[in-house]
């Protein structure tokens, strides 16, 4: 067991919870109604009367339809209004989850058979499957220390097929969009940027969601403001708008920049928010700014206490005052102690999660065995698809590396100096014993 110095007295390292000692944390932290649960769901935890309110008008109102009804509140209009304005963004399409905001905006940008679209190895499976859905091909590229994109590895998957990047804003922090940009820019390639887990979330004094052609949101539990489930397209461009809005409506046009004759109609899918759902989106973005600086305060106290500690590595943030802080990302940086690390912080009433598992997005088997919902195989089999794909462990290295060691600890608005301070002892107590 290791030893501590300190003016020629050797310490004992405190004993870990795990091997029969004190639990740092023998309480729930605010939100986590039982021992040992997850105190995530920002948004969630501070639905108040305002909310409440919201939805009881739509009920009284017998229209609950977001585009008519007998006394139309227009929560859902007024929603994607004020999103607009909130993020400098000229168009907002909100929609029935975060992946029919993916499938929208891929939709909308044209992204079909044939298409391959760049997408980070370590993402929520929405991310390729959206790509998929669409029939187009998912391609992995490696991530960093930054849990987005590596611009290097990104390049080197460009192919004469490749339509669109997608980068990934994982864990309320944002990928290296400048660098992402000029690639595509260069390339002549389209940008949705998945922003998930990141909504209100900055870059370089930009929201994202609003650098790429299009941005898609997520209101589901886990994320900064929540409706349970629900989500955003966004874009600055009139005619992605005009698509966007075609799509989620049986490909028939009800948007607010005009729009074509009857004939520009296409196949689409029913993807409309509801008012009750938009009642709960607008009182929840009012709080969006408040609820994200709740959370930096106890995020920046605990990375200020941990940066330094041997054993761990921190996450490589390109622009700090813009983050969301939904959770702290450390990295541990012996694999072999991986395991034992994130039982050894549990034990001491920590809740850490290994992100997905350990595992990249591409080992899940409906991505590596290429299995949709037919037989028939396609996107990947599709007979204007000339190229060539094959998934497999092994096909982004440092990718795998990596996520064998990353583990996240979830923020929440409600988190108090002393939970934060519970979060820094148990993590130096864990590192002392282990790394």
């Amino acid at each position: 067991m290791p030893l501590t110095r300190k003016d020629n007295v050797v310490n004992m390292p405190e004993k870990l919870a795990i091997d029969g000692g004190k639990p740092v944390r023998t309480t729930p932290f605010p939100t986590a109604k039982r021992w040992g649960a997850h105190p995530e769901f920002p948004g969630a935890s501070i639905i108040g009367k305002e909310e409440e309110k919201a939805v009881v008008e739509v009920i009284r109102s017998q229209s609950l339809f977001r585009y008519y009804g007998s006394n139309l509140l227009n929560k859902v209009s007024q929603f994607e209004k004020e999103f607009e304005n909130l993020m400098g963004i000229k168009h907002a399409q909100a929609v029935t989850s975060g992946t029919a905001a993916l499938n929208t905006g891929l939709a909308a940008l044209g992204v079909g058979p044939g298409d391959e679209v760049i997408v980070p190895a370590y993402t929520f499976v929405a991310s390729p499957e959206a790509v998929a859905a669409q029939k187009a091909i998912p391609v992995f590229a490696e991530i960093d220390y930054s849990l987005g994109l590596d611009p290097e590895d990104l390049k080197k998957k460009i192919t004469k097929y490749t339509k669109a990047i997608m980068p990934v804003h994982l864990g309320g922090a944002p990928s290296k969009m400048d660098t992402i940009m000029e690639i595509a820019e260069n390339h002549d390639l389209l940008v949705i940027e998945d922003c998930a887990q990141d909504i209100g979330g900055k870059y370089k004094g930009k929201r994202v969601g609003t650098i790429g052609d299009v941005g898609a949101f997520s209101l589901q539990l886990h994320k900064n403001i929540t409706t349970g489930d629900g989500g955003i397209v966004a874009t600055d461009d009139d005619k992605i708008y005009e698509r966007v809005a075609r799509y989620q409506d049986h490909g028939n046009f009800r948007g607010k920049v005009g729009g074509g004759e009857d004939d520009e109609a296409f196949i689409g899918q029913v993807y409309r928010m509801n008012e009750l759902t938009g009642a709960v989106a607008l009182e929840q973005l009012k709080k969006l700014d408040k609820i994200i600086e709740l959370m930096k305060r106890p995020y920046f106290r605990i990375i200020k206490e941990i940066k330094d500690v041997h054993g761990l590595r921190m996450r490589e943030i390109e622009d700090e005052s813009g983050i969301s802080a939904s959770d702290v990302t450390i990295f541990v940086e012996d694999p072999d102690k991986a395991e034992r690390f994130s039982g050894a912080l549990k034990a001491e009433g920590i809740p850490v999660g290994l992100r997905y598992q350990g595992k990249p997005v591409y080992a899940l088997p409906q991505i590596m065995n290429m299995r949709t919902t037919t037989d028939v195989g396609c996107p990947w089999k599709c007979p204007l698809y000339k190229g060539k794909v094959k998934y497999k462990m092994g096909l982004c290295p440092k990718t795998e590396d990596i996520a064998k060691r990353t583990f996240n600890i979830g923020m929440n608005p409600l988190f108090t100096d002393q939970d934060a301070d519970d979060i820094i002892h148990a993590i130096k107590k864990v590192v002392e014993n282990l790394l």
